[in-house]
């Protein structure tokens, strides 16, 4: 009896994190609040349930975990939305973003760039995304934000003449205890 139900579960949290992801690429014009309100009816009624065997309650615990991380996800993506930033990161008005306002997920930050000149609020919001993930005790001495600006300039040049796209992708993390900064082609 129970089987069906989680199973109901991972199939409607499968759909619903599809249909996020439609929505936040701007083909939706509505969040899937529908879909997530009939899952958490659906959460609400199986965490009722008493009589689950263990491995019935692992599931639904384990599934019920994913849904909440994903739901907290959502709303922290609608909320940037809303404060006036896309998807990546990228303001949509002219604004000076604050190291502060940076998440705390492995990706720090992620933005796009056409022109760097003209960008300047975005080059400084990856730089303060690089000297937030540095580490205090890093024996090598932080690069200038003149430094880091001229580095950007060029890789987003020498990526467009490459490639002949219009913007360039600048992403910035840490992993395993080391940034990982990436530059990618965007509209080839």
């Amino acid at each position: 009896m129970y089987d069906e139900e989680l199973m109901s579960l991972e199939e409607g949290l499968r759909r619903l994190k599809i249909e996020y992801h439609v929505f936040f690429n701007g083909n939706r014009k509505k969040p899937p609040e529908d879909l997530r309100l009939r899952l958490e009816r659906l959460v609400k009624k199986l965490s009722e349930c008493s009589n689950m065997s263990s491995s019935q309650r692992f599931r639904f615990t384990t599934l019920v975990t994913r849904f909440y991380v994903y739901r907290d996800l959502w709303r922290r993506t609608l909320r940037e939305q809303e404060m006036g930033t896309d998807i990546q990161g990228e303001p949509k008005r002219k604004s000076h973003i604050s190291p502060q306002s940076l998440p705390s997920s492995p990706e720090a930050a992620k933005i796009s760039l056409s022109d760097p000149k003209s960008e300047k609020d975005k080059v400084r919001f990856l730089y303060d995304a690089v000297l937030r993930l540095k580490k205090p005790n890093a024996q090598e001495a932080p690069l200038s934000y003149q430094q880091f600006e001229k580095y950007i300039a060029s890789q987003t040049s020498s990526i467009q003449k490459r490639y002949g796209c219009s913007k360039v992708s600048f992403s910035v993390a840490l992993e395993e205890d080391s940034i990982r900064f990436k530059a990618a082609a965007e509209n080839r």
